[in-house]
Protein backbone atom coordinates (compact mmCIF):
# COMPACT_ATOMS: atom_id res chain seq x y z
CA UNK A 1 0.00 0.00 0.00
CA UNK A 2 1.35 3.17 -1.22
CA UNK A 3 0.67 6.43 1.25
CA UNK A 4 1.62 10.36 0.43
CA UNK A 5 3.04 12.50 3.25
CA UNK A 6 3.88 16.06 2.75
CA UNK A 7 6.41 18.10 5.06
CA UNK A 8 5.20 21.38 5.38
CA UNK A 9 6.41 22.25 9.03
CA UNK A 10 9.98 23.92 7.96
CA UNK A 11 11.02 27.45 9.72
CA UNK A 12 11.22 28.91 7.14
CA UNK A 13 13.92 30.78 8.32
CA UNK A 14 15.85 32.03 5.30
CA UNK A 15 12.97 32.83 3.40
CA UNK A 16 11.61 34.97 5.89
CA UNK A 17 7.74 33.87 5.64
CA UNK A 18 6.07 31.03 5.72
CA UNK A 19 7.17 28.90 2.53
CA UNK A 20 3.92 27.13 2.97
CA UNK A 21 1.64 30.09 2.06
CA UNK A 22 2.98 31.91 -0.46
CA UNK A 23 0.62 32.64 -3.30
CA UNK A 24 1.18 30.09 -6.18
CA UNK A 25 1.31 30.70 -10.09
CA UNK A 26 -1.53 28.53 -10.96
CA UNK A 27 -3.70 29.80 -7.80
CA UNK A 28 -3.87 29.07 -4.19
CA UNK A 29 -1.10 28.77 -2.15
CA UNK A 30 2.45 26.77 -2.62
CA UNK A 31 0.34 24.13 -0.05
CA UNK A 32 -2.88 23.54 -1.54
CA UNK A 33 -1.47 23.91 -4.94
CA UNK A 34 0.67 20.97 -4.15
CA UNK A 35 -1.92 19.24 -1.90
CA UNK A 36 -4.32 19.53 -5.21
CA UNK A 37 -1.21 18.15 -7.53
CA UNK A 38 -1.31 14.83 -4.91
CA UNK A 39 -4.49 14.14 -4.40
CA UNK A 40 -4.95 13.82 -8.65
CA UNK A 41 -2.88 9.95 -8.11
CA UNK A 42 -5.74 9.02 -5.44
CA UNK A 43 -3.22 8.35 -2.60
CA UNK A 44 -4.08 8.95 1.01
CA UNK A 45 -2.13 12.33 2.16
CA UNK A 46 -1.28 13.16 5.45
CA UNK A 47 0.47 16.89 5.68
CA UNK A 48 2.54 17.16 8.52
CA UNK A 49 2.85 20.65 10.08
CA UNK A 50 3.63 21.93 13.39
CA UNK A 51 1.51 25.17 11.99
CA UNK A 52 -2.11 25.41 12.61
CA UNK A 53 -3.12 27.56 9.75
CA UNK A 54 -2.00 24.70 7.44
CA UNK A 55 -5.07 22.61 8.98
CA UNK A 56 -7.06 25.82 8.48
CA UNK A 57 -6.09 25.86 4.57
CA UNK A 58 -6.90 22.40 4.06
CA UNK A 59 -9.96 21.96 6.10
CA UNK A 60 -12.21 21.81 2.57
CA UNK A 61 -9.73 19.07 0.63
CA UNK A 62 -11.33 15.75 1.01
CA UNK A 63 -8.88 12.90 1.53
CA UNK A 64 -5.78 14.90 3.46
CA UNK A 65 -5.04 14.68 7.10
CA UNK A 66 -3.63 17.03 8.40
CA UNK A 67 -0.93 15.57 11.25
CA UNK A 68 -0.19 18.34 13.64
CA UNK A 69 3.52 17.88 14.68
CA UNK A 70 4.55 18.30 18.41
CA UNK A 71 7.49 19.55 19.56
CA UNK A 72 10.49 19.75 19.57
CA UNK A 73 10.64 19.93 15.94
CA UNK A 74 14.36 18.89 14.62
CA UNK A 75 14.02 18.79 11.04
CA UNK A 76 12.36 16.46 8.32
CA UNK A 77 13.85 13.03 9.70
CA UNK A 78 12.93 13.30 12.94
CA UNK A 79 9.24 13.95 10.91
CA UNK A 80 9.90 11.24 9.12
CA UNK A 81 10.40 8.71 12.37
CA UNK A 82 6.82 10.18 12.96
CA UNK A 83 4.49 8.81 10.29
CA UNK A 84 6.83 5.82 8.79
CA UNK A 85 4.16 2.80 8.92
CA UNK A 86 5.76 0.35 10.60
CA UNK A 87 4.07 -2.26 8.42
CA UNK A 88 6.34 -4.30 6.25
CA UNK A 89 3.89 -4.14 3.07
CA UNK A 90 3.56 -0.35 2.82
CA UNK A 91 5.68 2.42 1.14
CA UNK A 92 5.52 6.59 1.69
CA UNK A 93 5.94 8.77 -0.91
CA UNK A 94 7.20 11.54 0.85
CA UNK A 95 7.52 15.52 -0.74
CA UNK A 96 8.35 19.13 0.42
CA UNK A 97 6.23 22.16 0.20
CA UNK A 98 8.98 23.80 -0.80
CA UNK A 99 8.84 22.45 -4.51
CA UNK A 100 6.07 24.47 -5.75
CA UNK A 101 6.50 23.08 -9.71
CA UNK A 102 6.39 19.17 -8.77
CA UNK A 103 3.39 18.00 -11.06
CA UNK A 104 1.59 14.67 -10.32
CA UNK A 105 2.88 13.42 -13.86
CA UNK A 106 6.23 13.81 -12.26
CA UNK A 107 5.23 12.12 -8.70
CA UNK A 108 4.28 9.07 -10.95
CA UNK A 109 7.23 9.23 -12.77
CA UNK A 110 8.95 8.57 -9.54
CA UNK A 111 6.23 6.32 -8.09
CA UNK A 112 6.34 3.71 -11.18
CA UNK A 113 10.11 3.79 -11.24
CA UNK A 114 9.96 2.56 -7.54
CA UNK A 115 7.24 -0.03 -8.39
CA UNK A 116 10.45 -1.47 -10.87
CA UNK A 117 12.45 -1.94 -7.03
CA UNK A 118 10.02 -1.78 -4.56
CA UNK A 119 12.54 -2.95 -1.66
CA UNK A 120 14.93 0.27 -2.71
CA UNK A 121 13.95 3.95 -1.95
CA UNK A 122 13.58 5.52 -4.69
CA UNK A 123 14.96 9.04 -4.32
CA UNK A 124 14.44 12.24 -6.34
CA UNK A 125 17.13 13.62 -8.70
CA UNK A 126 17.65 16.62 -10.66
CA UNK A 127 20.89 15.39 -13.00
CA UNK A 128 23.14 16.62 -10.77
CA UNK A 129 22.30 16.00 -7.14
CA UNK A 130 19.64 13.99 -4.82
CA UNK A 131 16.62 15.86 -3.81
CA UNK A 132 16.21 13.74 -0.84
CA UNK A 133 12.77 14.90 0.43
CA UNK A 134 11.31 14.52 -2.86
CA UNK A 135 10.79 9.72 -2.44
CA UNK A 136 9.21 6.87 -2.32
CA UNK A 137 10.25 5.11 0.95
CA UNK A 138 9.39 1.33 1.71
CA UNK A 139 8.94 0.27 5.37
CA UNK A 140 10.04 -2.68 7.04
CA UNK A 141 13.72 -3.26 7.28
CA UNK A 142 16.41 -1.78 7.54
CA UNK A 143 14.58 1.05 6.75
CA UNK A 144 13.07 1.52 10.27
CA UNK A 145 15.68 0.57 12.14
CA UNK A 146 18.27 2.37 10.72
CA UNK A 147 15.82 5.56 11.09
CA UNK A 148 15.49 4.74 14.97
CA UNK A 149 19.23 4.04 15.30
CA UNK A 150 19.99 7.52 13.85
CA UNK A 151 17.12 9.49 15.62
CA UNK A 152 18.32 8.33 19.23
CA UNK A 153 21.99 9.10 18.12
CA UNK A 154 20.89 12.53 17.88
CA UNK A 155 21.63 12.70 14.23
CA UNK A 156 19.30 14.52 12.01
CA UNK A 157 21.11 14.46 8.57
CA UNK A 158 18.86 12.86 6.25
CA UNK A 159 21.25 12.44 3.50
CA UNK A 160 23.04 10.22 6.34
CA UNK A 161 20.61 7.91 7.10
CA UNK A 162 19.74 7.88 3.11
CA UNK A 163 23.75 6.61 2.92
CA UNK A 164 22.63 3.51 5.62
CA UNK A 165 20.31 2.00 3.46
CA UNK A 166 19.08 0.50 0.20
CA UNK A 167 18.49 3.41 -2.55
CA UNK A 168 18.81 4.23 -5.65
CA UNK A 169 18.32 7.67 -7.77
CA UNK A 170 15.72 8.42 -10.49
CA UNK A 171 16.18 11.39 -12.50
CA UNK A 172 12.91 13.22 -12.92
CA UNK A 173 12.67 17.02 -15.10
CA UNK A 174 15.26 19.82 -13.18
CA UNK A 175 12.88 21.88 -13.53
CA UNK A 176 9.81 20.20 -11.38
CA UNK A 177 12.15 19.84 -9.10
CA UNK A 178 13.45 23.55 -8.35
CA UNK A 179 12.85 24.75 -4.84
CA UNK A 180 13.26 28.08 -2.62
CA UNK A 181 14.82 28.37 0.46
CA UNK A 182 15.55 32.46 0.24
CA UNK A 183 13.67 35.17 -1.48
CA UNK A 184 16.22 35.60 -4.27
CA UNK A 185 15.36 31.87 -4.88
CA UNK A 186 11.55 32.50 -4.97
CA UNK A 187 12.43 35.77 -7.05
CA UNK A 188 14.62 33.33 -9.68
CA UNK A 189 11.95 30.61 -9.21
CA UNK A 190 8.98 32.83 -10.32
CA UNK A 191 10.88 34.81 -13.09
Amino acid sequence: MLCACLFSGGESRRMGQDKALLPHPSGGLWLTALVDQVRLLGLPLQVVSRHPTHGDQLADRRGVTVVQEPPPWQGPLQALGRVLPGTPAEALLVLPVDMPRLSAAVLQQLINSWYEKPDQIAVAQDGQRLQPLLAVIPTGEPFQTRLAEQLARGERRWMAWLASVPHRPVVLPSQALLNANRPEDLAALMA
